[in-house]
């Protein structure tokens, strides 16, 4: 594994996802004031969301699990990625709005931290074992 955290491999598409899921939930309430003024209506479909959401959950669980099984044994990343996931679904199904888009965006956050956190235990596993 390369000493740099920005490549094709499933930590840096997965943080990549979860910071984007995360502007994206804190973004879209103030983009859809603007949406029919700029042809954005497709951000109202909950269908976009639900397709990111299981995209991350994908990625996150590939990448979190292959780290834990075959590099470190922590299962820190799978704790905050686990949480993260738990917040966005409580800003789905519980929250008001403001809520929402609070949760959803810590959750987004939350899981892109998981990934950076389990690249770095890799890397460190793989530096101690050469």
């Amino acid at each position: 594994m390369k000493n740099k955290f920005i490549g094709l491999h499933l930590d840096f598409i997965g943080f990549s996802a979860s910071m984007l899921c995360a502007i994206h939930c804190a973004a879209v309430p103030f983009l859809l004031t603007l949406a029919p003024l700029a042809g954005l209506q497709f951000l109202e479909n909950p269908w976009i969301e639900y397709s990111i959401i299981l995209l991350s959950l994908f990625i996150a669980s590939n990448a979190l699990i292959h780290g834990y099984r075959k590099h470190h044994k922590k299962s820190l990343p799978l704790m905050i990625a686990l949480a993260g996931f738990l917040l966005i679904g409580a800003g789905h199904g519980l929250a008001t709005e403001s809520q929402e888009i609070f949760l959803t965006s810590v959750g987004g956050v939350s899981i892109a931290i998981a990934h950076l956190i389990n690249w770095r235990y890799i890397r460190k596993s793989q530096v101690e074992f050469h």
